[in-house]
């Protein structure tokens, strides 16, 4: 990570974007040090430090006159866990958020889920890991999916062969899912990245919905 970014200036920014975010403005600096728990004065020295990085753009004089510029972090939502063992049921309120390093994300609309079981052990998915999900409804035989089947979420690979759908774990104690008619059947999306943190080897944590008050 970039020595330029300090734990104040990754606060503030983290506070920047979410405001931005919900209200479609910048906040005021009473504000901005009311939820980062910063002095006005440090607040201001900070913001300097992000208009030098080229974070932020500051119009003097003018209040809230704050423009974000660019990101770091991309915030992802965070949407539970899935299976990778029977499918469980999917929870459908993003109460989380992913951040991650915006580079190592290059799609569009991506989605997080925890993972929750080992049937997918040999693919290297343990419990605890984080995958990011492109959504999508489509896929070719082979690909790693997060499948909604009759009420829940599970991960495997997806093979579809003479007519047949059949969800394959990658770990020999289970056992492949053939998915039927009747089944409640529908692919969520394809399994892009999987995130483990063994070391800051690259930035990713995780925050609440609420992880910093909001004026």
């Amino acid at each position: 990570m970039s020595k330029e970014w300090t734990d104040n200036r990754r606060k503030v920014a983290r506070f920047l974007e979410q405001y931005v975010e919900r209200n479609g403005r910048a906040p005021s600096m009473d504000e901005i040090a009311k939820a980062t728990g910063l002095w006005k004065r440090s607040v201001e020295i900070v913001l300097k430090g992000l208009e030098k990085i080229g974070f932020i753009e500051i119009t003097p004089g003018i209040s809230r006159g704050i423009r974000l510029l660019a990101s770091e972090f991309r915030r992802v939502p965070l949407v539970g866990d899935v299976k990778a063992g029977p499918p469980a049921w999917a929870q459908d309120e993003v109460v989380e958020y992913l951040r991650v390093d915006r580079n190592i994300v290059q799609f569009d609309n991506p989605v997080a889920l925890r993972v929750d079981g080992f049937s997918m052990r040999d693919a290297g998915m343990l419990p605890g890991d984080i995958v990011l999900v492109k959504q999508q409804q489509a896929a070719n035989t082979g690909d790693t999916i997060v499948a909604y089947l009759n009420g829940g979420l599970t991960v495997k690979k997806f093979e579809y062969r003479d007519r047949q759908v059949r969800l394959l774990p990658a770990n020999p104690a289970f056992k492949p899912i053939e998915v039927s008619k009747d089944d409640e059947f529908q692919i969520v999306g394809r399994v892009m990245l999987l995130l483990r943190d063994l070391g800051d080897c690259f930035h990713f944590e995780v925050e609440s919905s609420e992880a910093l008050s909001m004026p």
